[in-house]
């Protein structure tokens, strides 16, 4: 239940962002995320109330960041296949759930105030039942996250 409420409320959240003409953004930073991101395409920026939040594909990875309102950038996350997961991971993953397809991963990083990077990922895992998402560190430290039956 307190799962399905987050994802309402991130909707919610999504319908509710205004895309903006980087133009009224922050010349710096427009300046520092293209220099971040020189072949990013489809690039679209949203205003939060503290953030502005920037959504592109780069070399074919659809991706996201959080930058707060004074540049500084909060959040990275990417979105894509089993090819880009790193080594390690995909490796403690097929080897945990042998019987299960790599779906789709979300790499997400985060930067605390304090400059503390944190990168997590979040594996999609199916077979012909089951859904679910396994959540993985750099070293391939496994833990489940959700699980779903498939309606049959």
């Amino acid at each position: 239940m307190k799962k399905l409420f987050i994802l309402c409320s991130a909707l919610l959240l999504s319908f509710s962002l205004i895309a903006r003409d980087p133009g009224e953004i922050d010349d710096k930073l427009v300046k520092s995320f293209n220099t971040s991101f020189p072949k990013a395409e489809r690039v679209n920026w949203y205003e939060l109330p503290k953030a502005w939040v920037v959504n592109f594909v780069a070399d074919g990875i659809r991706s996201r960041i959080v930058y707060l309102k004074d540049g500084r950038a909060t959040e990275f996350t990417r979105y894509y296949y089993e090819q880009h997961l790193p080594f390690v991971v995909r490796s403690k993953v097929k080897n945990a759930y042998p019987n299960k397809n790599i779906f789709g991963i979300v790499e997400v990083s985060t930067i605390t105030e304090a400059g503390i990077s944190r990168l997590e990922y979040f594996v999609k895992l199916q077979d012909e039942k089951i859904w679910m998402t396994v959540k993985s560190d750099n070293e391939g430290h496994l833990s489940i996250v959700e699980k779903y039956r498939k309606a049959q």
